[in-house]
C-alpha cells in the first residue's frame, strides 16, 4: 500500500467508529491496573488531564515531574513528586500517563514513555486516550482534538493529500493522522533547517524576507547562516515588547553590511488594523488572546507593504496564522512569494492554511515538514514555480 493509499484508508474510517474508539480506549488501558492514574507532567496539559480524570470519576494518585522546584506542591488537588518516588509507590499498580505537550526538541513521546518504563512503571500511556474519554470540554488543545471531529473534515484532508508534492510530505501527513486519529506519536527524527529545508527552499540574493513571529531572532540567525549579507531586506515582526527589545539588541550587534537591512516592527500581523488583546510572556508563546493582560497594535501586511514587494513570507504567530494570511491576501496575490507557515497551533490549521494558500497561490508547489518531535513545529511550504529546487 502506498503512503497516499494509507492516508485515504485512515480517512475512510466512519466518524461513529472513531467516536466508539474514543469511548473504549482509555478503559482498556486501565484494565489490569488498580483503576488509578499518575500524571507525568504538571504543566498546563497535566492540569487539563487532572480535570478530565476528576470529571470521569477516575482516581488521580499524584503528579510526577522532573522539575524539582515543583516537588511537594499541590496541583489540581494532587501532590507533585519526583518520577522516581512515584514509580516506587505506584509503578506496579497505577496507569502512568504522559501529560507533557512539548518538552524539548530532543525528546519524543516515545522517549518519555520509555523513561517511565525504565523506572519500573508497568502501565504507561500518552495523554490522548484519557482526553478522548473524559476531556471533551478541554478540547481542542493546540493541534489536539477528538478523532471524530478530525474525521468530520476528511474531504479537506483528502484535498490536502492531493496538494502535497513529494513523498516526505505525504509521510509527514500520515504521521500527523496517526497521532491525531489513533494517538500513535511519531518518533522519527525531525526535519532539519526549519523554514529553510535545503531540498525545498533556496534563498536568493534579492530576498525581501518577512518574519512573522520573530521572537528574539532565532529565525534571523538561521537566515543569516544561509545568506550572510546577500539579501535585500529583512522585516522582523515581534509584538512582545521584551522579545522585541532583545531582538533589537541582537540586530545592533550585527556587522555593518547586514545591520542596516534589518527592521524590527513591534506589531502583530493580523487580519485588520486594530488594537489586540495580548499575552506578553517574554517567551516564544506570547500570543493574541482575549483578556491577555496587555494590548498590541495589529496591522495587516497589505497595509504595511502596499508599495513594496515581499519575496518570502514566514508565519509562526502562535495560532494567529490564518488572521495574518487574511490580512496579506493582496500582497500574496500580487507578489506570489515563497511562504512558510506553521500549521500546528490549532487542529484545523493542518488543512485550512494550505488550502487557503492554494486559493491565493494556485501555481505553487506545496510541501509539509515536521521540524520537532510529535507534530510540533509542523510547517507548510508553498514554493513558486520559478523557485522550485527539485
Amino acid at each position: 500500500m502506498t503512503t497516499l493509499e494509507e492516508i485515504h484508508a485512515f480517512l475512510a474510517e466512519p466518524v461513529a467508529a472513531a467516536a466508539e474508539r474514543e469511548r473504549r480506549t482509555f478503559p482498556a488501558l486501565l484494565a489490569g491496573t488498580d483503576g488509578s492514574v499518575v500524571l507525568f507532567g504538571a504543566g498546563r496539559l497535566g492540569r487539563l488531564c487532572a480535570r478530565a480524570l476528576r470529571r470521569g470519576g477516575v482516581t488521580l494518585h499524584a503528579f510526577c515531574d522532573r522539575n524539582p522546584q515543583l516537588h511537594g506542591d499541590t496541583v489540581e488537588g494532587a501532590v507533585v513528586m519526583s518520577p522516581e518516588e512515584a514509580a516506587h509507590r505506584f509503578g506496579t499498580s497505577a496507569l502512568f500517563v504522559v501529560s507533557i505537550w512539548t518538552g524539548t526538541a530532543r525528546e519524543s513521546m516515545a522517549e518519555r514513555m520509555d523513561f517511565l518504563r525504565r523506572l519500573g512503571c508497568r502501565f504507561v500511556a500518552n495523554y490522548a486516550a484519557l482526553v478522548w474519554a473524559h476531556g471533551r470540554a478541554e478540547t481542542p488543545f493546540h493541534s489536539f482534538d477528538l478523532p471524530s471531529r478530525v474525521l468530520e473534515n476528511a474531504p479537506a484532508l483528502r484535498d490536502l493529500a492531493r496538494l502535497l508534492s513529494d513523498q516526505t510530505s505525504l509521510q509527514t501527513l500520515l504521521a500527523a493522522l496517526r497521532q491525531r486519529l489513533h494517538g500513535e506519536f511519531d518518533s522519527a527524527p525531525p526535519a532539519a533547517d526549519q523554514y529553510f529545508p535545503r531540498e525545498v527552499v533556496a534563498l536568493r540574493a534579492d530576498e525581501i524576507f518577512v518574519d512573522g513571529g520573530a521572537f528574539t531572532g532565532d529565525t534571523l540567525d538561521a537566515f543569516l547562516e544561509h545568506t550572510g549579507p546577500a539579501f535585500r531586506a529583512y522585516h522582523a515582526f515581534e509584538p512582545d515588547h521584551a522579545n522585541a527589545e532583545e531582538l533589537r539588541r541582537r540586530v545592533a550587534g550585527l556587522p555593518e553590511p547586514v545591520r542596516p537591512k534589518i527592521s524590527v516592527h513591534e506589531v502583530a500581523l493580523h487580519a485588520r488594523n486594530e488594537l489586540l488583546d495580548f499575552s506578553a510572556e517574554g517567551s516564544p508563546t506570547s500570543k493574541i488572546v482575549p483578556r491577555g493582560g496587555s494590548s498590541v497594535p495589529g496591522r495587516t501586511l497589505d497595509s504595511l507593504f502596499s508599495d513594496q514587494p515581499v519575496t518570502f513570507l514566514k508565519l509562526d504567530v502562535e495560532g494567529a496564522e490564518q488572521d495574518a494570511l487574511r490580512g496579506a491576501r493582496s500582497v500574496i496575490s500580487r507578489d506570489r512569494p515563497l511562504t512558510a507557515v506553521c500549521v500546528y497551533h490549532g487542529p484545523r490549521d493542518l488543512w485550512e492554511i494550505p488550502l487557503m494558500l492554494r486559493e491565493l497561490l494556485p501555481e505553487h508547489r506545496f510541501f509539509l515538514r515536521q521540524h520537532q518531535f510529535d507534530g510540533y513545529e509542523l510547517v507548510v511550504y508553498a514554493i513558486p514555480p520559478d523557485r522550485d529546487v527539485r
